[in-house]
């Protein structure tokens, strides 16, 4: 297998709406619980946020930047109504609630998420890994005279992969196959688990499933920056990407244990240790020794 990105910690963001005054959706909490607990069980650290009205939402994604490392794999996912205006996209929490006077475009900016703001978000922190899941712009929608339908396309950032349920403009179906799940939340969560498979493969495998079991209604889109194959979970230990360190992280690490030890001269010997996250203690003892001779001398 080719090997993986190294990243050494899995986060996520979960968001799940139903409850909307307007357009009350059927699958969207179960949808976000059920990508929780399988995001879960394959080592992610997941916050989870359910019928989140705008100041709720916006507090968990100012929360879950604060939490990002450089070298972590993060995952956003939001199962719920969403719409663009002005080629932004907006994602709508529970208290959005436009009443048709006036127009949309002035209240969505005050009254929905920029999708763009969660992305710059996290592109600010220069993570390993970002990938965003965006299962909205269900039907059935209400659509009277309103202009704004469907997500636009969203170009990716560095390192980055978008994956949306539907085409860019389009709906998505808030149908479900078993009862609980909508059709392409369904589908990623039979596939997103599977052991040594790239995260594009899925999103792959998935778009041609939702594609089929909608009778071409619905086709799923997504964007992508990648450069390398990106794995969730792995069972080949020796490309076990939580486990693994680039040479990179190696002499972060080194550097970062030398500044707390107030001594900077001998970051180079970083090369003689494969693993530093399993030596840091050794390390830092090995360094505090060095620094204790280099003042007796």
């Amino acid at each position: 297998m080719e090997s993986a990105i190294a990243y050494h910690h899995k986060r996520a963001l979960v968001i799940g709406i139903n409850s909307y005054s307007r357009d009350p959706l059927k699958c969207s909490i179960s949808d976000a619980e059920d990508i929780k607990k399988v995001l879960e069980r394959i080592g992610f650290s997941v916050a989870l946020g359910i019928d989140s009205n705008r100041d709720e939402f916006y507090d968990m994604i100012d929360e879950f930047a604060t939490r990002i490392q450089r070298t972590d794999l993060i995952l956003f996912y939001f199962a719920g109504h969403g719409k663009q205006s002005d080629n932004e996209n907006y994602l709508l929490p529970s208290d959005y609630d436009y009443d048709y006077r006036g127009s949309e475009r002035d209240y969505i900016i005050n009254h929905a998420i920029n999708a763009q703001y969660i992305m710059k978000k996290i592109d600010d922190k220069r993570c390993r890994i970002t990938i965003l899941i965006f299962d909205c712009c269900r039907k059935p929608v209400k659509d009277r005279s309103s202009s704004l339908q469907g997500l636009t396309a969203m170009h990716a950032s560095s390192h980055t992969v978008i994956a949306f349920s539907c085409a860019p403009g389009k709906t998505a179906l808030d149908e479900t196959q078993n009862g609980r799940n909508s059709i392409f939340t369904g589908s990623l969560l039979e596939h997103i688990a599977t052991p040594n498979i790239h995260i594009e493969d899925i999103f792959m495998t998935v778009a041609r499933e939702v594609h089929s079991q909608s009778g071409g209604f619905q086709r799923p889109f997504r964007s992508t920056d990648l450069t390398e194959k990106v794995y969730l979970v792995t069972n080949d230990v020796s490309t076990r990407t939580v486990q693994q360190t680039s040479s990179f992280d190696r002499q972060q690490e080194v550097q970062d244990i030398v500044q707390i030890q107030g001594y900077t001269e001998a970051t180079g010997l970083y090369s003689k240790y494969q693993d530093i996250s399993s030596k840091r203690k050794n390390l830092k003892q090995f360094y505090t020794g060095m620094v204790k001779m280099r003042l007796i001398r």
